[in-house]
């Protein structure tokens, strides 16, 4: 099976370089790298011509978009969605991942745990604790990554088969399926190419996967690094560019009750605290602390954007 790694990038030289380096040392070498670029302005375009990359313009500086056009120009068999801020964990990365292709039924697969080094930032390491960046996502339960307070990679209904470096994985309800697609994501060509609309909005892409028949994937047992520069701004980002016109249609299948409950329990202070020392208790690290205020200061903000 051939790789297809499609990277969108817009300005990305701070992390750029370290992304493509954890793909580098992979010991899996049949694979492209399309590199989809916004018109970069630093030295984004100069660290990707070391590496070998394929450059494509994308005529529009969304991630989306470019997501889009990787899936039309891509060779591969296998199509691998990695961001300009993500880092690959071990040599064998690829290789555990493709393993689990092996297997005709798998129609997707990512990774199951985030993973973090010791000298991450706080923001980095406390989103691998939570399997997200968004612990509103984690209290509304569509997360998609090993939580350790939660003790499971999503809350919503899932069948696991243990199949050695993988979990063989289908969901029970097909209204409720968890926020996968982002970040490291692979995904058979042939089946995404059924798929391509305008814009490449991950929710709705494996919603639609997941409806029509490709409910089985694979979570691979390996991390990947969300080194994200920021953790507050990114959010505001995204909030920001929701509101000025990225049309999600899939909500999660969530109602207002859970969200009214997810709110009150942040409110509540106690609940949060609480998750924060069953969290630590599973896996020690200081970035725990961080989890009441990201939990009330996102609540607030998500407050403001919906109400602006």
């Amino acid at each position: 099976m051939r790789l297809s790694i499609i990277l969108p990038t817009y300005n990305n030289e701070k992390t750029l370089k370290e992304t493509l380096e954890s793909i580098k040392i992979q010991n899996f070498e049949d694979y492209e790298i399309l590199l989809l670029d916004g018109g970069s302005e630093d030295k984004t375009l100069e660290i990707a011509r070391k590496f070998k990359c394929k450059i494509i313009k994308n005529p529009d500086k969304i991630e989306e978009k470019a997501r889009i056009l990787g899936i039309k120009k891509a060779k591969g068999d296998i199509l691998f969605f990695v961001d300009a801020d993500n880092i690959l964990v071990g040599s064998g990365f690829f290789g555990k991942a493709l393993e689990a292709f092996k297997d005709k039924e798998i129609a997707f697969a990512d990774t199951l745990w985030y993973s973090y080094r010791d000298n991450d930032k706080v923001g980095v390491r406390y989103q691998a604790l939570i399997g997200g960046d968004d612990p509103i996502v984690a209290y509304l339960g569509f997360y998609s990554r090993w939580n350790y307070f939660k003790n499971d990679w999503t809350d919503y209904p899932h069948i696991d088969e243990d199949k050695g470096n993988y979990l063989r994985c289908k969901l029970k309800d097909r209204e409720k399926v968890p926020a996968m697609g982002s970040n490291g994501f692979f995904v058979r060509k042939k089946i995404a190419r059924k798929f391509i609309k305008d814009s490449f909005i991950h929710s709705d892409f494996i919603y639609d996967l997941v409806n029509n028949g490709y409910n089985c994937f694979a979570k691979i047992k390996t991390g990947l690094i969300h080194n994200q520069e920021v953790f507050f701004p990114k959010k505001i980002r995204r909030m920001q560019r929701r509101k000025q016109g990225i049309n999600i249609k899939y909500n999660y299948g969530l109602t207002r009750f859970q969200i009214f409950l997810m709110a009150l329990r942040i409110g509540l202070i106690i609940p949060v605290i609480f998750d924060s020392i069953k969290g630590f208790i599973k896996k020690r690290d200081v970035a725990w602390l961080f989890h009441l205020p990201a939990s009330v200061i996102l609540l607030f903000l998500y407050i403001y954007y919906n109400l602006k």
